[in-house]
């Protein structure tokens, strides 16, 4: 089941907008795979924020035994992992360091694993009384790449090749891990030792962790409208075989808008590092880059801080008209700026 869709968005960068154009055939095959399913809970583009820390999860998995973390990862050309578990990618016949959308992921599904263990009287109940836990559910995660990219194996370690696969793919991978069995497999059922969520448990666990934590979804105008077509490894013909609108999936229309020209995009809210006020910032333009300054104490805020979602150092600000993004060069990932 869809609880959370991928939304539309755009940016100003033609590599931001492959990244995003990833997420969204990601999210197609989760949607093809498991938009009926009860017992898989798909929620896309997720913020989750605990012990001052903040995670933004491209899919979250939320199944009857636990948890899987999908990193989205666009990447031309050809990509290879050596013995150590170092990434590296060529990109017009060069080849360059990144950093591993694993470590990413595994450091996302950290931070989810704690916020779910500190707030476990929150998010399941008690069963003969005693308090359940969270911490021996199942966590995983996996990393879905562009399917044209160029996947070398041969020497990464076997627990990091298992978890990068190609898009078209994620859904198999998930099925295996994930690993229901069959209705007639009684022996099969009887030897499985995780401990499961019971339905309401499960739908407690997704109300949880949309209902807690600001998405910092905003609406705004950014110019000429984008439309995402289907993965292109995808037919056009499946695409039209109903001929009917877009399906709403738990009140969430399936993102395959071809008229709008408003979008919802991450953001972050700015505020004062110095006095904490967020209601009073006016914009400027420095020697050292944009910044806010403060109504209230009259001090500046930079608007160049760390990603996010990987906390990287590496952004960037870039401005359209009046609307200002955060672009981070190791995760591919834009937010808006909202003050």
């Amino acid at each position: 089941m869809i609880l959370k869709d991928k939304t539309q968005t755009s940016s100003a960068s033609i590599k931001l907008d492959a990244g995003i154009k990833q997420e969204h055939d990601v999210a197609f095959y989760l949607r093809r795979a498991y938009k009926n399913r009860d017992n898989v809970m798909v929620l896309n583009d997720l913020r989750i924020e605990h012990d001052g820390e903040s995670a933004q999860i491209d899919h979250l998995i939320v199944y009857t035994y636990g948890f899987i973390v999908v990193e989205s990862k666009s990447i031309r050309g050809e990509v290879k992992v050596n013995e150590y578990g170092e990434w590296t990618r060529s990109y017009q016949g060069k080849w360059s360091g990144m950093p591993s959308p694993i470590k990413q992921a595994e450091l996302q599904l950290k931070l989810l694993k704690q916020y779910l263990c500190a707030n476990a009287e929150k998010v399941i109940g008690k069963f003969l009384g005693i308090q359940q836990g969270l911490g021996a559910r199942c966590y995983d995660v996996f990393c879905a790449i562009s399917s044209d990219t160029v996947i070398d194996r041969a020497n990464a370690p076997k627990d990091i090749a298992d978890k990068w696969v190609k898009s078209e793919f994620i859904t198999d991978v998930l099925d295996k891990k994930m690993n229901f069995k069959k209705f007639y497999n009684v022996v099969g059922k009887i030897c499985d030792t995780r401990p499961p969520f019971n339905q309401q448990e499960l739908n407690n666990v997704c109300q949880f962790l949309l209902g807690n934590t600001p998405q910092h979804q905003s609406t705004i105008d950014i110019g000429p409208h984008v439309v995402w077509p289907l993965p292109s490894n995808i037919s056009t013909s499946s695409k039209a075989q109903s001929g009917k609108a877009p399906a709403l999936v738990n009140n969430s229309v399936v993102p395959t808008v071809t008229s709008a020209r408003q979008f919802n995009t991450n953001s972050i809210t700015l505020q004062c590092k110095h006095c904490g006020d967020c209601s009073s910032l006016t914009t400027q333009s420095g020697r050292y880059g944009y910044y806010v300054q403060c109504g209230a104490c009259g001090r500046n805020t930079p608007l160049k801080q760390p990603c996010p979602s990987c906390n990287s150092q590496r952004t960037k600000i870039s401005k359209r008209r009046e609307l200002y993004q955060l672009l981070c060069s190791d995760c591919d990932k834009s937010f808006s700026i909202v003050h």
